[in-house]
Formats: structure tokens, C-alpha cells, sequence
């Protein structure tokens, strides 16, 4: 069982499960949604708002989370989850409601590798630092046993390199995973 954080771009990470955070408007402009759409295609945001469009919304709801693979994604599921208002506030509670529902859908579907990037703390105001926190609790907790591989990526060595330092000083369980 690998708990690891990773200074890669997480859609070069190899993962059957991908979860990221985007906005209320699941709009691709930012962060790993703009990724996605540059490097899976235009379609990427059509599919997005496609899924507000049939429930006659233009906005999700602050901790919904849809699981959707958009055509040509290499992955078996796809969580975009929303755990900002509009405001892009946010709080621990969400955060670590959102990843415990993606984990736990994760484990029921035999998903062995998981990926996700830093949730609501690029635009979203939940503080770097609390995401680790957070996350060293779920991704450690039991019920995700079955789970063999999670990787929190982080691209930006510098915040790759304050997760570290976080990891040692609070004796988080996350191990640093080099090269690969």
C-alpha cells in the first residue's frame, strides 16, 4: 500500500482514477481542468457543462462531485469535484468529505492507482498546508485498503518542496516518491 506525494504534473501520472478540483461553473480555465482540455480536446468542456445543461443548471453546488470520463481520457473514473462556492471559499470539512466519498467510490469499483492534485488551493482558498493534513488522514484510513497506489502530485517543486518539509516536521505518513 503506497501513500505518496509525487513533483509531477498529475495527468502524467499513471492512474486508473483521477481527482481534481474545479469551479461551480465546471469551467476549464484554470488549473488541471484547463489540462484536460488542452490535452484531451475542446470536447473536454462541452461534456462538463453538457452535465449542469441536462439538470437545467449553470452552476454546481459547493461539494458536489461528478464522476465523469470524457471521451479519449485514459482513466477509469474521473471525479471533478467542487469544493468552492462561488468565492472559492472553502473548508476542511468539504475537502475531506469530497475525497473520502471519490476514495470510497474508488475502492468499491477495484481501482488499485489513484492520482489527484492539491484540492482548492490554487483559486480555492483552503490553506496548502490543511490539504496535507487532511489527506494524510483519508488516503491512510483503513476502508481504503484495497487501494494500492494514491499519488498526490504537486507540478511546482517549490510547493513539492514545502510539502515535504510539512511531511518530516508534523511526521505525516505520505512518503516522497522520487523519479520513476
Amino acid at each position: 500500500m503506497e501513500r505518496l506525494i509525487k513533483n509531477i504534473d498529475v495527468l502524467d501520472e499513471n492512474a486508473e482514477a483521477l481527482i481534481y478540483s474545479t469551479n461551480i461553473m465546471l469551467n476549464c480555465t484554470g488549473g488541471v481542468g484547463a489540462c484536460l482540455a488542452v490535452r484531451y480536446g475542446r470536447h473536454v468542456q462541452k461534456e462538463l457543462h453538457d452535465l449542469l445543461n441536462v439538470r437545467g443548471s449553470r452552476f454546481a453546488s459547493q461539494g458536489e462531485v461528478f464522476e465523469h470520463v470524457c471521451s479519449g481520457m485514459p482513466y477509469r473514473k474521473l471525479f471533478h469535484t467542487v469544493p468552492c462556492d462561488a468565492m472559492y471559499n472553502t473548508s476542511p470539512e468539504i475537502v475531506e468529505d469530497i475525497l473520502h466519498r471519490c476514495l470510497r467510490q474508488c475502492a468499491v469499483d477495484g481501482i488499485e492507482k489513484v492520482s489527484m492534485s492539491v484540492l482548492a488551493t490554487g483559486y480555492g482558498h483552503l490553506d496548502f498546508e490543511d490539504f496535507f493534513r487532511i489527506a494524510d488522514r483519508v488516503v491512510n484510513n483503513d476502508d481504503y485498503k484495497e487501494i494500492e497506489r494514491i499519488v498526490i502530485c504537486i507540478a511546482d517543486l517549490s510547493l513539492y518542496e514545502q510539502a515535504l518539509e510539512l511531511i518530516k516536521r508534523e511526521k505525516l505518513r505520505l512518503e516522497p516518491k522520487e523519479g520513476e
